[in-house]
């Protein structure tokens, strides 16, 4: 079910209704999950089973590892064997058919059957909240897992399509206190819902025209086209996510609970670090602590913290979907953020006017930010290198 059609406003209105004038205040989490499930089986019903399975062996290995008597041993045995089953049926169900396509590009022979494996609705963003939920439980950041608690933030519906990606610790406390949002609030929320689907719908589509060349490169397109291209893609895209994020935050608060924020202007930032501060900044923190840091982070040399950042970028682009130009975005972000890590300790310590960062400085500074990310956006957006090498090549002819 997706958020900018008729569908979704009839089912999100006839719930909100039935929410606050029909159910009980202890009934109400149990009428999120119910929600929750009506909402997932509206796409593909045989999947519904899919996301309860993956809860249930969330919620019951991160059970065994908070008993007391576990040992330290037992309980990182617990987590590994967690997250390679939820990984690993992520990996199954989307990147299965990647895999084996990229066998039989390298083999130049069609070795491998190509399965017809059909993505299950939001995977990508419920595998990442259970693998959450388990890093967490190991680490002591969640010291209790309720079941109805755990399992209203497993079928949350507006965060199952399109995030943000929660935190338990977070959600939970809020579920057993939900209380209707006083009238500023609501109409608020209400605000945040009609902003969101302006975004979407008037702005984001709209720039689907705008698109085309770096979409499908032609000798019918000039320069001029190609640039109207690329900025067109780059308000398309943000537009596009902080509009579906708008929705979710707003008809959360509409239910009575809070979610994070997404996106936070970043095409204003001064650098690529900053950048994906304010990007997307579920998903961003959630590759920081369950990736990056474990990796090692920054505690290394240069060299090292350089590779944990090729190695967790690659991965977010992978997340983003199942083609090697998202994994090469990845990387063209992981170089950015590496020799912005260079420039900051090497470069602009010793040179006054950057140490000062006045405002022309950071004029400079967002342009060149804002022209390397709209460069990126070639690769994540075109179908395939040699589109992404003939619109860039066409930008400059």
């Amino acid at each position: 079910m997706i958020f900018n059609t008729w569908v979704f406003a009839v089912f999100a209105l006839t719930s909100i209704v039935l929410y606050w004038g029909a159910v009980p205040q202890r009934f109400k989490p149990i009428a999120l999950i119910v929600l929750g499930s009506l909402f997932y089986v509206y796409n593909i019903p045989a999947y519904l089973i899919l996301i309860v399975a993956l809860g249930v062996v969330t919620f019951v290995i991160g059970r065994l590892m908070l008993r007391p008597n576990v040992s330290p041993r037992a309980r990182k045995g617990l987590l590994t064997l967690g997250v390679v089953l939820i990984a690993g049926t992520l990996v199954f169900f989307k990147y299965t058919k990647f895999f084996a396509a990229t066998i039989d590009q390298v083999a130049r022979h069609d070795i491998v059957p190509l399965p017809h494996i059909l993505v299950p609705l939001a995977i990508s963003f419920f595998t990442f909240e259970f693998v959450h939920v388990l890093v967490d439980v190991y680490l002591g950041k969640i010291g209790a897992l309720p079941l109805l608690e755990f399992s209203t933030f497993t079928m949350f519906f507006p965060t199952l399509v399109a995030g943000p990606i929660k935190r338990f610790q977070s959600f939970a406390p809020q579920v057993r206190e939900i209380v209707m949002p006083p009238t500023p609030t609501f109409v608020l929320n209400l605000y945040r819902i009609a902003m969101g689907l302006a975004k979407k719908t008037i702005v984001a589509d709209s720039m689907t025209l705008f698109t085309q060349p770096i979409l499908a490169p032609s000798d019918a397109y000039g320069r001029l086209d190609y640039w109207a291209a690329l900025f067109g893609y780059a308000a398309k895209i943000y537009f596009d996510f902080t509009g579906y994020s708008d929705i979710a935050i707003g008809t959360s608060g509409l239910l009575g609970l809070r979610i994070p924020e997404n996106f936070e202007m970043p095409y204003r930032t001064q650098n690529i670090a900053q950048f994906w501060r304010h990007w997307h900044m579920s998903l961003s923190s959630w590759i920081r602590d369950y990736i990056f840091i474990p990796l090692g982070g920054s505690r290394g040399s240069t060299a090292v913290t350089a590779a944990n950042l090729f190695v967790a970028m690659a991965l977010a682009g992978l997340w983003h979907g199942a083609a090697w130009t998202f994994v090469v975005w990845g990387l063209w972000h992981a170089a950015g953020l590496a020799v912005c890590r260079w420039w900051q300790v090497s470069v602009t310590p010793g040179v006054r006017a950057l140490a000062q960062g006045g405002p022309v400085v950071r004029l400079v500074s967002s342009a060149a930010t804002f022209a390397f990310v709209a460069a990126g956006w070639l690769l994540f957006a075109a179908p395939s290198f040699g589109n992404a090498y003939q619109a860039f090549v066409r930008l400059f002819a």
